[in-house]
């Protein structure tokens, strides 16, 4: 990371970048010579996600609920249109589904939407040999 270094405002000595803090929360990708900083904050994705995530679990600011089988989940519009062209296309054309309220989900079960909305909000997924090829077929499906 080379020489990176800060001025402290307080004393005018100049203190190494690198600490603990800044190792958990991101990366200085450059220093030029007019003191401007690159900095890649690798843990706000994190924080976002994470809070998306609880927003949807609490039920909070979500704008479409899909309907699937007799499951319903509430979700947001930009995350799934971020998450997906299928959704992106269904949400940003003039499809009948852009302001709809409850979308009918066809072609998918619950337990498979339930899988790929949490991979979706959370990065995390579980593949186990009796879901593998539902999954599969419904993330081909929700690309």
């Amino acid at each position: 990371m080379g020489d990176m270094v800060k001025k402290d405002l307080e004393d005018q000595s100049i203190l190494p970048l690198e600490n603990e803090c800044t190792r958990n929360m991101g990366e200085f990708m450059e220093v030029s010579l007019n003191e401007r900083v690159k900095f890649n904050d690798t843990g706000l994705s994190m924080v976002l996600q994470n809070g998306l995530e609880n927003l949807r679990l609490e039920n909070s600011l979500t704008d479409v609920t899909l309907c699937v089988g007799s499951m319903q989940f509430s979700c947001h519009r930009v995350v799934l249109a971020a998450a997906s062209n299928y959704f992106r296309a269904m949400f940003c054309n003039d499809l009948k589904e852009k302001n709809e309220e409850k979308i009918v989900i066809k072609g998918v079960d619950a337990e498979t939407m339930q899988i790929l909305l949490d991979y979706t909000y959370t990065s995390k997924v579980l593949i186990t040999k009796e879901n593998v090829q539902k999954v599969l077929e419904a993330a081909s499906l929700f690309q």
